[in-house]
């Protein structure tokens, strides 16, 4: 069975978001999640000092956040700390994150990257929003 799903660019944002947090967590990827969560609602001045502090702010959660992360990770995929096999499902989300990514023109690969059982989803943009 297929499905069609029409969602705004927003919400096409917000799915990318959801994939890439979820495989990157269910593989025991902690170093680009907690770069998210550290900058999440907080931006840097281009320069001067308070460039300097945002940054070693940011640097600081960030490290604290991978310490607990890594500390879960060790815990949730023992003995190892870090999962060994990506499951079909993790696969199944990182393809259909890589193919939102490449629909809104920011994938660094020229195609779709194909991992996983399923294919790669079609994405088709309908119009350009106002």
């Amino acid at each position: 069975m297929k499905y069609r799903v029409e969602l705004t660019e927003e919400q096409m944002k917000i799915v990318q978001i959801s994939l890439e947090e979820y495989f990157r967590l269910r593989m025991g990827q902690e170093r680009d999640f907690c770069d998210d969560m550290a900058l999440m609602g907080r931006t840097f001045p281009k320069e001067g000092p308070e460039h300097n502090r945002a940054f070693d702010a940011f640097i600081l959660r960030r490290d604290h956040l991978q310490e607990i992360m890594r500390g879960f990770f060790n815990i949730a995929f023992e003995p190892q700390g870090y999962l060994r096999e990506k499951t079909d499902e993790m696969m199944i989300a990182e393809c259909i994150w890589d193919a939102i990514r490449f629909a809104r023109g920011q994938s660094r690969w020229g195609d779709v990257l194909q991992v996983g059982p399923e294919p790669a989803p079609k994405i088709e943009k309908l119009e350009d929003e106002p």
